[in-house]
């Protein structure tokens, strides 16, 4: 092969080669600047790509701990309602516990009033039955009280009307005297029936006191 390829070629197929050649390699050059201007495009479009990646996978972090953030206030979450369940559950418990004791305290308190009250009814009843008796001997001896008052009050009146009759006849008797005392002198003193009235006025005045 010889060293020089175009030797041997004429003038005119020497500039029609290089000519080829020429146009081949613009040709060429401008499909080579048209890629390039392609590849440029796709690489701006791979920079907004990769841009619009790098976005996302920070939002991505972002996303990853507001995840792990909620994961742990949702374990907080479960911690605390597990500890108030736990709670709830003693205090259930304590509850349950206090009212059967309180239960059993009022139904004691209950009976102690529940006897103490038929006590003091049946104190009540005793003692009415102990008043009624006495405010019935009190009226029973007001009644008896009230016909003796009555028997003393006519007695009295009767002794009354005695002592005025005799009284009358007394004074009669003085007027009598008064106009014959020598017939009273004679007979020894007083008549016989004006004694008797006497006696009979005294006598009844000593039975009553």
């Amino acid at each position: 092969m010889s060293q020089f390829p175009f030797q041997g070629l004429e003038d005119k197929e020497l500039f029609a080669f290089t000519c080829s050649t020429e146009s081949e390699s613009k040709q060429q050059l401008n499909k080579l600047k048209a890629s390039r201007r392609i590849s440029l495009k796709e690489i701006a479009v791979l920079k907004c790509e990769n841009s619009k990646l790098d976005t996302v996978m920070k939002e991505n972090v972002m996303l990853r701990n507001s995840l792990d953030e909620l994961n742990l206030e949702r374990l907080q979450h479960v911690r605390l309602i597990q500890t108030t369940e736990r709670e709830l559950t003693e205090q259930t418990c304590r509850t349950e516990n206090f009212e059967i004791i309180e239960i059993v305290r009022l139904k004691e308190e209950n009976l102690s009033l529940t006897n103490t009250r038929y006590r003091l009814t049946m104190d009540l009843k005793s003692k009415e039955m102990q008043d009624y008796h006495v405010i019935k001997k009190l009226k029973d001896e007001i009644q008896r009280l009230k016909i003796k008052n009555s028997n003393d009050i006519r007695e009295h009146q009767d002794l009354l009307h005695e002592l005025s009759i005799a009284e009358n006849q007394i004074e009669s008797l003085r007027t009598n005297y008064s106009h014959n005392p020598h017939q009273c002198q004679r007979r020894g003193g007083y008549p016989r029936w004006l004694t008797e009235v006497k006696l009979f006025q005294f006598g009844k005045l000593g039975d009553r006191v």
